[in-house]
């Protein structure tokens, strides 16, 4: 039996065959946190002085999705924060607009990920030809994934958009299940927003209890969801029957 390489070592094979994948893990993983950082202080400094105009007017509506999905598509700022100053700064007419935005952003995401990732999943899973061919196996089921994997409080967006592009999820179903896993924590963060009276209440509002109760479902939901794609077979088995049935 062939001795396996460390995880780190092949990291480094994958680094010098594409070191723009590995810089792109620590950007989705660091940047949308100091990102953050900046525009609230940002926004701390400027608030008094801010004219802000309608969510409905046509300019506004199209700059703030623009501006949005490029922010988070780009892995500048983190959704949840995005959807909160959101709701703070528009209230509840900019949710549209903000589900417009990340799906956009979703996009981008993914489209930025397939740019760089020049079969570097391919290389990264090559001493692990099991996993490979489970993850090959389970293509028709990738949108679940990306649905338990976006309704996660805890995985973040850009971090989640550059696995879906390594693993070659596709384009639409990144965009429509990747849409509904994102609407209940999306809503949470926005309401949050939404009902704060300033700017600190915004950033420091402190959680409810009802609202505990829902984080806890959705990661209890999302953490099913990753287990039974990844390690139940049985659901892998009932998809080989029913399509031996229809054959």
């Amino acid at each position: 039996m062939s001795k396996k390489p460390p995880i780190f070592k092949h990291f480094s094979v994958i680094y010098r065959r594409n070191p723009l994948v590995l810089a792109a893990i620590f950007w989705a993983g660091i940047v949308p946190s100091l990102g953050a950082l900046l525009l609230v202080r940002w926004l701390y400094k400027n608030w008094s002085n801010l004219d802000i105009p309608s969510i409905l007017q046509f300019e506004t509506a199209l700059t703030y999705s623009f501006i949005g999905a490029l922010m988070m598509g780009l892995a500048l700022v983190p959704t949840t924060f995005f959807s909160v100053v959101s709701g703070f700064v528009f209230g509840w007419t900019a949710f549209p607009f903000l589900v417009l935005a990340y799906t956009l952003g979703s996009a981008i995401g993914y489209q930025s990920g397939r740019f760089l990732e020049k079969n570097s999943l391919e290389w990264l899973l090559k001493p692990y030809p099991k996993a490979k061919a489970m993850i090959e196996s389970k293509k028709d089921r990738m949108g679940w994934l990306i649905f338990f994997v976006r309704i996660s409080p805890v995985i973040p967006f850009a971090v989640s958009n550059l696995v879906f592009a390594l693993m070659d999820t596709g384009l639409k179903r990144v965009l429509w299940f990747g849409l509904l896993g994102m609407l209940p924590r999306t809503f949470l963060a926005f309401l949050t927003g939404a009902l704060a009276g300033d700017i600190q209440q915004a950033f420091k509002a402190k959680t409810a209890s009802w609202q505990y109760i829902v984080i806890v479902f959705l990661l209890v939901i999302s953490v099913w969801g990753i287990y039974d794609f990844f390690v139940n077979k049985d659901s892998l088995k009932k998809n080989h029957r029913f399509k031996r049935s229809r054959e």
